[in-house]
């Protein structure tokens, strides 16, 4: 990809054309403000040891460092980059966030968010498939892409730069104002509310709200619950 230049909270920028992740190489790095592109990741990584499936040439992986250790921030990007990719989806498009760390559209997945801290420094990583056309047999039945969804091939460049621009904002209103207005923007767009949902454990649920810890609070079988961890599932 072209080169970018440095905006905002961003102070340093990295260009990879192979990494194994862009979250280690950032967290290695100690500092905040460190963007870290790639164009391949060879050990991409989602939450819980997952492993994020990054081919060359066809993706946004991308890590921001930031000097907070808050553990609302994957909500925090989950908004900013639903607001990014907002700009480029066609109206049928239901683009939604999936607490805590997924964007699906039509229920599956196009971008992942992982967070993690060392030593007071965050690395915001976030991974949106782009230009992908076909997926392992495994992934096949739940990811997408923006070319999929959009029907032609897509700039990596301007995904990053709307995706960045986006980042940098949320992170200055959170920040400012606190975690109300990505709350507000959460329970707006990230309720998922257009599919049928279970927990973990496979019973039944719907999402009633969010605290201001940034907890799912959901209606399981007819039980109120908070959920700290873990995620729900979209039933097929």
């Amino acid at each position: 990809m072209a080169k970018i230049s440095s905006t905002g909270i961003v102070r340093e920028i990295v260009e990879l054309h192979s990494v194994g992740s862009t979250n280690t190489v950032a967290l290695d790095s100690g500092r905040p403000g460190l963007l870290v592109v790639a164009s391949e990741q060879t050990a991409g990584r989602g939450r819980k040891g997952r492993t994020w499936f990054s081919p060359a040439g066809t993706n946004l992986y991308m890590t921001l460092t930031v000097d907070t250790n808050d553990p609302r921030l994957p909500l925090v990007a989950g908004v900013a980059v639903r607001e990014a990719l907002s700009v480029l989806m066609v109206k049928s498009a239901l683009l939604e966030v999936k607490w805590p760390n997924d964007l699906i559209v039509h229920g599956r997945k196009l971008c992942g968010i992982l967070c993690e801290s060392r030593g007071g420094i965050t690395a915001v990583g976030i991974g949106v498939n782009v230009n992908q056309l076909a997926w392992p047999p495994d992934l096949a039945d739940s990811a997408t892409s923006l070319a999929l969804i959009l029907g032609r091939e897509v700039q990596r460049q301007e995904v990053l730069r709307l995706v960045l621009t986006e980042v940098e904002k949320w992170l200055f209103i959170f920040a400012r104002q606190g975690f109300e207005p990505v709350r507000r923007n959460y329970l707006e767009h990230g309720l998922l509310k257009s599919y049928a949902l279970t927990t973990e454990e496979g019973v039944p649920c719907s999402v009633v709200d969010m605290n201001s810890d940034g907890h799912l609070l959901i209606n399981a079988a007819g039980t109120l619950k908070e959920l700290v961890s873990g995620s729900i599932r979209i039933i097929p």
